[in-house]
């Protein structure tokens, strides 16, 4: 047995490893001891940099070092600028080894950053080799992308540099999921869309990009980073609020109402004029009092018995004209298109969307089933036309639900959506006057676009699965409002609609009676029905009621 190598058993290597650990812990927290006693004692000197250096070195994340070792630093600052600096780069050096550690350590790129803005003269371009080296290692390390964002504002770097650097790193790897939405914060930098258009960026250059973007969804329909970036691409969304509709209602307050496509404050209400007539000091209101709605409203003096010509100014170029008729009572108009933007899709946009799509249907045709695949077509063919492609998008949204079941409440709140955006303007094309809304029977989870039911008298959503009506906060002049067979237990969104003279909420999840105090204030209510709620089985609620509502003249409960 002798001269041969003794092998240690299981439990005498954790044995060691434990008394190994037992001795690092207790030098740790020696080290600690010496930290808090010379912080309590404010004592700022090389040997607490030494010592915190350590520690962090073993553990970047503990936050109370890094503090401690700021205000060291900032103790030691003095009037030599060459001194100064050579201690700051060697606390970029002792930074770099506390990420070699962990190179996901919030509080190691947050020291990182903080140094880098107290240098006299920061060395930006070795900071960006630095992140070049980092990214290397880890193409998603999302802290070192934040830094290299930090880097290239104060160094000024151009973001057309940064634009080539995305795609630099896209081209070398198209999973890299940091790349693509890196170049999609550059591109409206480096090319801006015009102030008025939905696009993220001009139309020659989201053409472009929707073609390169093609490419790499075709090379590898599974990985999901340039879908991402194409459906970026392909989303419109409102640069700025505008007015789309106005309307005169007839109520206690006889209110003129403006609806915006995003919610604005009190200051952006246009100036009125009535037969040539400026109206001042209007007392302007939102429907749920919030500083920024929608819908705001003022009350209006009109002329009786002859007609009237009311001006919207909103600048010197750009104001609307309605002439309301004697003795009108309610009066809507649209101001401008309910299309995002305000603006159709150009023709070159739509030929090329319509080229994407059909890319995105042979693709659906050789890899069915891809939910990447059927989430960008309802994106595509809602822009085209979401009303002409309703039961195509449907259909997917269904599809969706079944593959991806995590988020099939995402997709019904997706198709609830669609169906108030393609009602309401199937409701402008049909009808100007916008006296009744219908939406019944087609399972909405979600009440949207509530601000353009405004100037509605009749609303209903019965039918569905709404359990929030909180929108609905926005029926300044709905008279009649029906939620019969939903999910709603919570009335408060009610309490300010004051022209509301029935409401119809048979088989809900109304349980108590305090549920329905929150319509003591609608005076003009006069019918309710509450039928077939748990409520109804309470003992007392139809005498209860009656006094909680005096207003009410027909009261169902069962």
């Amino acid at each position: 047995m002798h001269g041969r190598l003794k092998i240690k058993t299981t439990a005498e290597q954790a044995a060691e490893k434990e008394k190994e650990r037992e001795e690092k812990r207790k030098v740790y927290l020696g080290g600690l001891n010496k930290v808090f006693s010379k912080r309590s004692s404010e004592t700022y000197d090389e040997e607490g940099l030494k010592i915190t250096a350590q520690l962090l070195t073993a553990n970047p994340d503990a936050a109370t070092l890094w503090n401690f070792r700021r205000e060291i630093l900032l103790n030691m600052k003095g009037e030599d600028e060459e001194a100064w600096t050579k201690l700051l780069m060697g606390e970029l050096t002792m930074v770099e080894h506390c990420l070699m550690k962990n190179p996901k350590s919030y509080g190691a790129w947050h020291h990182r950053c903080w140094t880098m803005k107290t240098f006299p003269t920061p060395p930006w371009a070795a900071e960006l080799d630095l992140c070049n080296k980092y990214l290397k290692l880890d193409e998603r390390n999302f802290h070192c992308w934040d830094y290299r964002r930090f880097i290239t504002a104060g160094s000024e770097k151009r973001p057309e540099d940064e634009l080539k650097i995305s795609k630099e790193l896209i081209e070398r790897n198209m999973s890299n999921y940091s790349a693509w939405h890196y170049r999609s914060k550059l591109l409206p930098l480096v090319c801006p869309p015009l102030p008025n258009t939905p696009h993220p960026v001009p139309v020659d250059v989201l053409i472009k990009e929707l073609k390169t973007v093609v490419e790499a969804v075709f090379t590898d329909p599974s990985d999901q980073s340039p879908w991402f970036f194409l459906r970026w691409l392909i989303n419109r969304e409102e640069k700025s609020p505008r007015l789309l509709k106005i309307g005169l209602i007839e109520n206690e307050k006889n209110n003129f109402v403006c609806t915006y496509s995003q919610k604005v404050c009190q200051g952006y209400a246009p100036t009125i004029t009535v037969n040539d007539e400026e109206q001042m000091n209007l007392l302007w209101f939102s429907p749920n009092g919030e500083t920024y709605s929608n819908v705001w409203a003022t009350k209006l003096v009109l002329p009786a018995n002859e007609s009237t010509k009311i001006e919207i100014l909103r600048n010197s170029s750009d104001r609307k004209t309605i002439i309301i008729p004697a003795g009108a009572t309610h009066l809507v108009e649209w101001v401008t298109g309910l299309e995002v933007g305000g603006e159709e899709l150009s023709d070159l946009t739509r030929s090329t969307l319509e080229e994407v799509k059909e890319n995105c249907v042979t693709l659906d045709e050789l890899d069915p089933d891809n939910k990447w695949v059927l989430l960008t077509l309802v994106d595509i063919l809602w822009a085209l036309d979401a009303r002409n492609y309703l039961e195509k998008i449907k259909q997917y949204l269904a599809q969706l639900q079944s593959l991806d079941p995590l988020r099939s409440s995402y997709y019904s709140d997706m198709k609830s959506k669609l169906a108030m955006e393609t009602t309401i303007a199937h409701e402008r094309g049909a009808a100007e006057s916008g006296v009744v809304f219908k939406l019944s029977e087609s399972n909405l989870t979600r009440i949207t676009s509530s601000h353009l039911l405004a100037c509605y008298t009749m609303v209903d959503l019965s039918s569905n699965r709404l359990t929030s009506i909180k929108p609905l906060s926005n029926l300044l002049a709905c008279k009649e409002l029906i939620l019969n067979n939903n999910n709603i237990y919570d009335l408060s969104a009610l309490s300010g609609l004051s022209a509301l003279e029935k409401l119809h909420l048979a088989n809900n999840w109304l349980c108590c009676q305090d549920q329905l105090k929150c319509l003591q204030g609608l005076t003009a209510l006069v019918y309710l029905d509450i039928s077939s709620n748990p409520v109804c089985e309470v003992a007392g609620t139809e005498a209860a009621l009656s006094e909680i509502l005096p207003s009410v003249q027909t009261l169902k409960v069962t």
